[in-house]
């Protein structure tokens, strides 16, 4: 499986790549990643709803942050951007960085709650409906062209997972580069990257994108003091913690036709022993290989129709070993191989027929044709004693239509539903109203209300069997934009939510149950600013509270997010400095004790200006040295009896990169 999905990517990017070296063009689209800030504001959001409807026409709240941002606050993984938006954060338990938002974000979810898509094409895996952020990620960051946030439900527009949001990363294009360009990057604890990217814009139209690089980080020492004594080398991890990954990325582009592909391969030694039937500091890691290829086609079918048609499809394998504490039964180590794949078509249609309405409406197929679980127990001497292996399958058809109606200047309204049906679920309806008032041009109010779904994945049902349900989520929201000049913005934002259809146990019936409902609610402020100096600033202040199916305060769900960001020219626009600043509040741990809010603090310097092809980064994360811990998914204890429900998190760090133009 892994060697086909290589030979998948390896010959779809191969394709790309040949065939863009054929043509020549000029894309005259203007660069999002030069545009002013006052002009960004105002922006189509193109990508996030498959609809041209400026960010001031959203209904949510829409929040970017492009490759200039990502340069001048040295932003090396998906993860970091995501951390500097408004609403949302990240937890990282030495395996996967994941993602929560609006007030959810329990550790070790793989569930995908806020969809994550690369240029439309929704990324999570059709095993664990992962959003995957660091640097198992399928992207290099210095590919990205700029993230969108738009906070919300989302199933209207792309169905399943799109319970709290939509995450778009919008890559670049060869126009970007216009030319080869190797970099190489080092980072604390033996860090190593390299990247070699060629991109071309031709005189027909066509553009072309190509990039490879590789990843390597050095295991080292890690002290966990729940494993503090001498049978379990005095709570010292020996080596653990390295990480590999290789990456391919393919983008062509030629009038209305895009051709995009990827590949990671990502191998990662975990110190923490996430389980309590493993042994600690013993072997235990994980590979992730992700795949896609993904083509779009977008036309128009006369003066009041256009059509945009995308075909994808996509692996993903997940490759596990590990070792076991107690091997009376002659199993000691264990290796669990699953494997995904699916493909997909979506059709969809803007239309114009009615004055003051835009249209979008159209169906989806998708087919997961693979879900395949296999563990396999072995002996001391690796011999294979027992295999269990199951295997899944799920097909769906979705069907949709929104509308947005202009019913005067100042008033409009967005509605539209979809109907998703699956293979092994009954059908079901996500209905979205939103109501748009703009008292004048700078200020903006949108109240909205809406439902969604998510499917239980793959996992779950392999998990809970019979037990696994969908879950639902209904959303309020209240937002206000102002603009009070050309380059200052407010943004604000209140929210409720409730979901249901969550799994509990019943101890009456000795099984799990969809019985569960969960509430968040909480209010959002945002202020840009763009000076005439060369100053960009961006702060957010977050205040939440989250129950859980329970009726008790939600794990690992901060009270308060700040977010700070400023960036400054220095030495005659030569190099700009970027300070960012991070507030996470106070949150329970998996055995319900408080963990003490923490704020960090991060510099980069970044050259602005390329001397004879070559620019460079420099950035030192957590400034202060700040010893801080993150909630960790461990809720048992280990002989020792004491408490493993956090993890230390690293300390100062540094990362240099160095980039040349050929």
């Amino acid at each position: 499986m892994r060697l086909s999905g290589l030979k998948f990517s390896c010959s779809a990017l191969c394709l790309l790549f040949l065939g863009g070296s054929a043509v020549a063009g000029v894309d005259v689209d203007d660069d999002p990643t030069e545009i002013p800030f006052d002009q960004l504001m105002t922006r189509e959001a193109v990508p996030v709803a498959e609809m041209a409807q400026q960010v001031s026409d959203s209904p949510s709240a829409v929040a970017i942050v492009t490759a200039a941002d990502i340069r001048a606050y040295g932003y090396r993984t998906l993860a970091d951007v995501i951390n500097s938006m408004r609403g949302l954060y990240t937890t990282y338990d030495r395996r996967y960085q994941y993602l929560g938002g609006r007030g959810f974000g329990a550790p070790e979810d793989y569930a995908g709650r806020i969809m994550l898509l690369i240029d439309g094409y929704a990324t999570q895996d059709s095993l664990f409906n992962q959003a995957y952020i660091d640097e198992s990620g399928l992207l290099d960051i210095e590919l990205v062209e700029r993230v969108e946030y738009v906070p919300g439900t989302g199933s209207v527009t792309h169905g399943n997972n799109a319970l709290l949001g939509i995450i778009n990363v919008v890559t670049k294009k060869g126009r970007n580069f216009n030319a080869a360009q190797l970099s190489v990057d080092a980072s604390s604890y033996g860090g190593l990257r390299q990247r070699a990217s060629y991109g071309k814009r031709f005189e027909n139209g066509a553009d072309v994108l190509f990039s490879a690089s590789a990843l390597d980080v050095n295991g080292r020492n890690l002290y966990f003091a729940p494993y503090d004594s001498p049978g379990t080398n005095n709570g010292i991890a020996d080596n653990l913690d390295g990480e590999t990954n290789k990456r391919l990325f393919g983008k062509f582009s030629f009038r209305g036709l895009t051709v995009e592909g990827g590949y990671v391969d990502r191998k990662k030694l975990v110190p923490t022993n996430p389980s309590d039937s493993t042994a600690f500091n013993t072997l235990f890691s994980i590979r992730d290989e992700n795949a896609f290829l993904n083509l779009a086609y977008q036309t128009s079918l006369g003066s009041m129709l256009n059509s945009l048609s995308r075909f994808y499809t996509g692996q993903y394998t997940y490759d596990s070993w590990r070792e076991y504490t107690d091997f009376s039964d002659g199993q000691k180590y264990s290796r669990r191989q699953f494997h995904g794949s699916w493909w997909g078509f979506d059709q969809k249609f803007i239309g114009n027929w009615f004055v003051d309405h835009s249209m979008v409406f159209g169906f989806e197929f998708r087919n997961d044709y693979r879900q395949q679980f296999r563990r396999s127990y072995l002996s001391p001497d690796k011999a294979i004693v027992e295999v269990l292996s199951d295997s899944l399958s799920r097909r769906t058809a979705s069907f949709y239509l929104t509308d947005e109606y202009r019913i005067n200047e100042r008033w409009s309204l967005n509605l539209g539903a979809r109907y998703d049906d699956a293979s092994d679920l009954a059908g079901n309806w996500s209905p979205r109203l939103a109501v748009i008032y703009k008292p004048t041009l700078q200020t903006t109010l949108k109240a909205s209300y809406s439902e969604a779904f998510r499917m239980p994945h793959a996992y779950e049902r392999f998990s809970y069997e019979a037990a696994a349900a969908p879950e639902y989520v209904a959303a309020t929201e209240l937002v206000l934009q102002h603009e009070f000049s050309r380059d200052t913005r407010l943004t604000g934002s209140l929210y409720r939510y409730r979901r249901t259809g969550q799994l509990v146990y019943s101890d009456a019936l000795g099984d799990y149950v969809a019985d569960g409902k969960s509430h968040a609610h909480g209010l959002e402020i945002e202020l840009e600013r763009l000076w005439e100096s060369g100053v960009r600033s961006r702060g957010s202040m977050t205040w939440q509270h989250s129950t859980d199916a329970y009726g008790e305060q939600l794990v690992n769900s901060p009270n308060v997010l700040g977010k700070l960001n400023v960036s400054f020219p220095m030495l005659g626009n030569a190099l700009r400095t970027g300070v960012e600043a991070q507030y996470l509040g106070s949150r329970l741990t998996m055995e319900r004790r408080l963990l003490e809010g923490v704020a960090l603090a991060n510099l980069t310097f970044s050259s602005e200006q390329k001397w004879h092809g070559v620019s460079a980064s420099f950035s030192i994360r957590n400034l202060f040295d700040r010893e801080y811990e993150a909630v960790s998914p461990f809720d048992w204890r280990p002989a020792s009896g004491l408490s493993q429900d956090t993890l230390r998190m690293d300390g100062r760090t540094y990362w240099l990169q160095l980039n040349y133009d050929l």
